[in-house]
């Protein structure tokens, strides 16, 4: 009985496995063309889109210069603070990271454990924090725009605050110049 209650899966698996293979191609004839975007503008992407600041510019293309120079991992991508972050770590030393974020400003960054200290990089305003994430942590944000801004944030395996904040600061001096300008 069992036998005759496959049978007719046994006679129907032939005939769907032909019906969905001949379906299938690894080429379909035409032209590819993109999808139309929902504004209708096809030039538009998400990384240009309005009010992203930032356009093309990457975070990891800010780290690496500095972070390489001081024997620094490679920068790995991060998107704790925002969709643009990139992070390196040395064995035995620390972390660092720089983080490009387009919807808040410097006002609207926590100061977390630490205090809010008002500075300037370059002629940017900006905010030194320091112990914003406890002891042997700081974090360095440069204001782009009112509404966005870049940090720059160590945190040392040992040592001091003020000496992660030198860090945070040569990675914030060193970026700002690659920075756009801000309206």
């Amino acid at each position: 009985m069992i036998a005759k209650s496959r049978l007719p899966l046994i006679v129907a698996l032939p005939t769907f496995l032909v019906l969905v293979l001949s379906s299938c191609s690894s080429e379909k004839p035409g032209k590819a063309t993109p999808a139309p975007t929902q504004s209708g503008d096809s030039s538009a992407s998400k990384s240009t889109a309005p009010g992203d600041v930032f356009g093309d510019l990457k975070a990891c293309d800010l780290l690496e210069p500095t972070t390489s120079a001081k024997g620094f991992d490679p920068p790995v991508v991060e998107t704790y603070e925002s969709d643009n972050g990139c992070a390196s770590r040395k064995q035995g030393f620390g972390s660092v990271s720089i983080y490009l974020v387009p919807e808040a400003g410097i006002d609207q960054l926590s100061a977390g454990q630490g205090t809010k200290v008002p500075t300037k990089v370059g002629e940017r305003e900006a905010v030194e924090i320091p112990g914003d994430a406890g002891k042997q942590a700081c974090t360095v944000a440069i204001a782009v725009t009112p509404t966005s801004r870049m940090t720059a944030s160590t945190s040392l395996n040992k040592g001091t605050n003020e000496e992660a904040c030198a860090l945070s600061r040569e990675l914030a001096t060193s970026a700002e110049p690659k920075l756009p300008r801000g309206n």
